[in-house]
């Protein structure tokens, strides 16, 4: 779900005398927004090298794609950038308590929000024998054990694989959740290592901002009201990126959603503890943290829990336990455990009344 970007959309020269350069197109079915102060010459390859090897690797709607190809039995065998997003995903699943799972796929196909096909009355039951994080691991390989041929894209042969062990051959992955703000972390990791410090990564709605804008001031993030509309949208709130929270994600259902026949509301977040797709009293999630494929997850987790009471428990425990999770842009676990997550929660009340409810240390902007 996108969020409403409080940036220029053209180049701009900044107070001090730098020049802003804004860098804009369609990947992972959405639109990206980057904007760097005095970025690289060849930003705009790298960037697309990014997104290039994002989509090989994790890609659903992409049958050649790693993920897909894992999906499908046709490899067993990772790379090390599936391993990093895998095991972050393993974490945010434990802290919100199985709430995030990727192994939804079968059912978010099913209640016709992916690729594969819809079903009118789903199996529930039937599908849930399949469905489940802890019916997916990882286990190292050996590199010498590898099969040359066998690399492809499948397999960095630089680096050390993974073997997938399912206990079910029809278990299958769905990274779209978390996708996009892995990717966000991976083009931020990118201009940092070219040097920016003043910047702005915008994928699907999903955002890290560090420094300033052109104007000298504090990026702001603007988190819109469940009921406005695609062409006329509100703000419910203004985020604004810190130095520990510089990554913002929302996830909501107020807008990819469909009534079934029966007059039931069906929502693309999927219960994975139930398999069901209903609409809960949640409206939307925007959570801050350190990295935004942390930030993605949780929110997604969030949304799937449904009730107020079942979000708070899980952010409070997360918060009260360190709300450990690696680091998704550079791998470094050990130095990240104690990132911070904060929450900003719009939730229908029993009376109906759209409502707010945050953490204390959510980056509001003043």
């Amino acid at each position: 779900m996108k969020k409403t970007l409080l940036i220029s959309l053209a180049a701009l020269a900044s107070c001090d005398g730098g020049n802003y350069v804004t860098f804009t197109g369609f990947e992972q079915g959405t639109t990206y927004t980057i904007v760097a102060k005095d970025p690289a010459a060849d930003t705009q390859a790298k960037i697309d090298a990014v997104f290039d090897e994002i989509d090989l690797t994790f890609s659903m709607f992409n049958p050649a794609s790693l993920t897909g190809r894992i999906n499908a039995g046709e490899t067993d065998l990772t790379t090390p950038l599936f391993d990093e997003l895998f095991a972050v995903a393993k974490s945010v699943h434990a802290l919100t308590e199985g709430y995030y799972d990727p192994t939804v796929k079968p059912l978010v196909d099913a209640w016709g929000f992916g690729p594969g096909e819809q079903q009118e009355r789903p199996c529930v039951e039937c599908i849930m024998e399949y469905v489940g994080f802890d019916k997916i691991a990882l286990t190292n390989v050996d590199p010498a054990e590898i099969d040359p041929e066998n690399i492809d894209h499948a397999a960095d042969a630089g680096g050390q694989s993974s073997r997938v062990i399912k206990s079910d051959p029809r278990v299958g992955l769905d990274f779209s959740s978390i996708a996009k703000g892995f990717t966000v972390d991976r083009l931020a990791a990118m201009l940092e290592a070219d040097g920016a410090t003043d910047y702005m990564v915008e994928v699907g709605g999903e955002v890290r901002a560090r420094g300033v804008n052109a104007a000298g001031r504090g990026w702001r993030i603007g988190i819109d009201k469940p009921s406005s509309g695609l062409d006329q949208r509100e703000m419910q709130a203004v985020a604004a990126p810190t130095d520990n929270l510089p990554s913002i994600a929302t996830s909501g259902n107020y807008r990819n959603n469909f009534t079934d026949r029966s007059g039931r509301i069906r929502v693309h977040t999927i219960d994975p503890l139930t398999g069901m797709s209903a609409a809960g009293e949640i409206l939307s999630v925007t959570v801050a943290a350190l990295d935004c494929a942390v930030a993605d997850a949780w929110a997604t987790g969030i949304m799937a829990s449904r009730t107020l009471d079942n979000a708070t428990r899980l952010l409070e425990n997360a918060a009260e336990n360190g709300a450990a999770h690696g680091n998704a842009a550079a791998g470094n676990a050990s130095s990240k455990n104690a990132a911070p997550i904060e929450y900003y929660i719009i939730y229908s009340a029993d009376d109906g009344a759209v409502q707010t409810v945050h953490s204390p240390g959510f980056p509001l902007a003043e």
